[in-house]
């Protein structure tokens, strides 16, 4: 391996690492307790250096949110291609999303600006919950075959219920307690997918 390689896998390993004690220290202590500099002290780097990855927190945010939103669609696409039945889709992509919740809280509050988790950047929503080529909205369309024009309507009630609930119950309630609210929700969603047929 050629040194501008093995630059290339440094660089890309220090990004990760970057990344992954973020999470941690989110996980552990909050996202208000993430800082550059604080990441910097659990990977034994100077803060300068992570700054060359990461201008500021809001930019390392904002490639987390993205990991989230990108790890999601590849899940709701795997959920198209493997289940013909929509209505079956729709319960499994609710599912996905409520245990991709649980398992990543962290990752989730920053998603959705959740616990201290603030940041900026509105560019990834327009991306995500874009229709153009959605899973999620091809899935609400062949449910709705005949009212294309409330497709869309339809599709944005879903993300409202599906993320709104989670968060909701996310800020609301201890972490012990979700076990309790996923019957809820999952009937929620059922009822849900019901009235849309």
């Amino acid at each position: 391996m050629g040194i501008v390689e093995r630059r290339e896998r440094v660089k890309i390993q220090v990004r990760s690492d970057i990344v992954k004690t973020a999470k941690v220290i989110a996980r552990e202590d909050g996202w208000t307790a993430v800082s550059i500099r604080k990441i910097a002290e659990v990977i034994e780097y100077s803060p300068p250096i992570l700054y060359e990855y990461f201008e500021s927190k809001d930019k390392l945010l904002e490639e987390i949110r993205v990991e989230g939103f990108n790890f999601l669609q590849a899940e709701f696409i795997k959920i198209k291609n493997h289940f013909s039945n929509p209505q079956k889709q729709l319960v499994e992509v609710a599912q996905h999303i409520w245990n991709f919740a649980f398992e990543n809280p962290e990752v989730f509050q920053v998603m959705f600006n959740l616990e201290g988790a603030y940041c900026d950047s509105r560019k990834v929503y327009s991306e995500a919950m874009s229709i153009k080529g959605n899973p999620v909205w091809e899935m609400i369309a062949s449910l709705r075959p005949k009212s294309g024009e409330h497709v869309t309507k339809t599709y944005y009630e879903w993300w409202c219920l599906t993320y709104g609930f989670i968060s909701i119950t996310m800020t609301t309630q201890p972490r012990y307690a979700f076990p309790q609210a996923e019957p809820v929700y999952m009937e929620g969603i059922r009822r849900f997918i019901r009235s849309i047929m």
